[in-house]
């Protein structure tokens, strides 16, 4: 009962009911303010004032209704139910810190130290939870104040220990975020500055390892988590990634990384990413099974099949690629994804069906097959699986004419954009393809003259996926299934 005449005392502090929002059935300017920008049925002040007083943005009475609308919106923030946004529950329990702190300062302003210690607990416990540092700071530095004007000396130096220790630790999560975010800024920059910046973020890595295992907070950890994937995806090393993901795995387990606030299902879709990459297939195709429930009814599903699909294609499990493309086409969210997505999906259809030979290539009119260019910005990342499905489709049809301008497509695209070593797997792979029509389609010939490029690509692993082009099918397959067709067909 104290705590509610406290509270009831309180709020005669608080501003009038009439400051908030209107009803929605209020009648006047406000009320019918309100519902058009619900609505969203104004795009401009001018159309607002025109209908509100038919005037313009100038008018005197449109200002003061702009002002009185906005400072009750902003009023009513502080009574937004965040269950009803579907948000997080570490969001949640940030918001719920915010607004106990801002509850716990107000006691304090009226001398009310009990309260305000009572509120200050409240925040330790949901920092503790969701492992908030900056929390954590606030609510001790209340009880200290707190301790301090009670006499509570006991109280008073467990709680200044205790806040020592976390202001030493939140040094270390401050350096790891700092230095976390300046990484974010250079690695937005161009591909030759991310490069150069290579052998400092190597050293940038490792120091956030550092600061993590000193400050053991979780903020600490995200900065190094997710600067470790981006420098190990940049070099193309995916099994350092998958050491990481695993490893991530265990600390949850073990209670080291706060469980409410990290992204579990980011970790599950870059381990699987990571074992397609790093073509470890088997166990890759052993957690995209695994984990695949975990992704079902969420809007990251087709881009977890996407790498699952690809894992399949990869250890030559066609008949579950195939399983897979279904489970893809015939989901009703299907139509919801976006036109790049489903291009993509299109693509690694058009390819499924080249290693199946179900002729689907000559049943259906493909874009990609042939009104391409030999480059297009939109497809970056895809145009060297575009432009080798296209020879394959013209190689089966036997359409020698474009079949042999196809090869000066493919000499101007090595020439213009395979210069760099991260193409090399690519550049390789399409001397192969214009071998093939110099020689004649002698596939004997062609896999004689061929056989130390072959080799050479063989050896070199994928480069980091910054810069890589995709291969939809590992080229060796691709080839040995070229191979084939002109064994048979020509």
């Amino acid at each position: 009962m104290n705590e509610l005449i406290s509270l009831s005392r309180m709020v005669t502090f608080c501003n009038s009911i009439s400051s908030s929002l209107p009803d929605k059935d209020l009648k006047g300017k406000e009320g019918f303010f309100v519902d058009k920008l619900i609505q969203k049925s104004y795009e401009t002040d001018e159309e607002a004032a025109l209908e509100l007083y038919n005037s313009n943005p100038n008018d005197v009475r449109y200002k003061m209704l702009k002002h009185r609308v906005k400072k009750k919106f902003y009023n009513n923030l502080f009574l937004i139910n965040y269950q009803k946004l579907k948000v997080k529950p570490y969001v949640q329990g940030e918001q719920e810190c915010f607004l106990l702190l801002h509850h716990a300062n107000l006691f304090l302003k009226q001398i009310d130290y009990r309260l305000a210690e009572l509120n200050a607990r409240k925040i330790i416990s949901i920092a503790n939870e969701f492992d908030f540092t900056n929390f954590k700071i606030a609510a001790l530095e209340i009880l200290l104040f707190c301790n301090s004007e009670s006499g509570s000396y006991k109280d008073f130096e467990r709680n200044r220990k205790e806040l020592d220790s976390l202001m030493r630790k939140k040094a270390y999560e401050r350096d790891a975020v700092n230095l976390f975010q300046v990484i974010k800024i250079k690695l937005n920059k161009s591909i030759k500055s991310r490069r150069e910046y290579l052998p400092q973020l190597e050293k940038d890595v490792r120091k956030l390892e550092v600061l993590w295992k000193k400050s053991k907070t979780f903020d600490a950890f995200n900065a190094y988590y997710k600067t470790h994937i981006s420098y190990y995806e940049l070099i193309g090393d995916f099994s350092k990634i998958v050491e990481l993901t695993i490893l991530s795995e265990k600390l949850l387990e073990n209670g080291e990384v706060c469980a409410q606030r990290f992204d579990s299902s980011f970790n599950k879709y870059v381990l699987v990413y990571a074992h397609l990459k790093a073509a470890d297939y088997k166990k890759g195709l052993f957690y995209a099974e695994k984990y695949l429930p975990d992704f079902n009814n969420t809007h990251n599903l087709f881009n977890y099949l996407e790498n699952y699909f690809l894992l399949a294609l990869h250890s030559q499990k066609y008949e579950l690629a195939s399983l897979l493309l279904d489970k893809v086409f015939t989901n009703n969210s299907y139509s919801k994804i976006s036109a790049t997505a489903k291009e993509r999906w299109q693509l690694y259809q058009a390819y499924l069906s080249i290693i199946n030979g179900n002729l689907y290539l000559k049943k259906i009119s493909n874009p990609y097959l042939i009104s391409l260019p030999e480059y297009s910005k939109d497809k970056q990342g895809f145009n060297v699986a575009i432009l080798i499905l296209q020879f394959f489709y013209f190689l089966q049809r036997r359409d020698l004419e474009a079949l042999l301008y196809r090869i000066e497509s493919l000499k101007k695209y090595v020439h213009t954009h395979l210069k760099d070593t991260f193409s090399l797997r690519s550049k390789l792979f399409l001397k192969l393809l214009i071998l093939s029509v110099t020689e004649d389609f002698d596939a004997e010939s062609i896999r004689k003259k061929g056989r130390k490029n072959f080799e050479k690509l063989s050896d070199m692993p994928p480069p980091g996926d910054a810069y890589a082009e995709i291969e939809i099918v590992p080229y060796e397959h691709l080839w040995e299934l070229i191979l084939d067709v002109l064994q048979k067909r020509y």
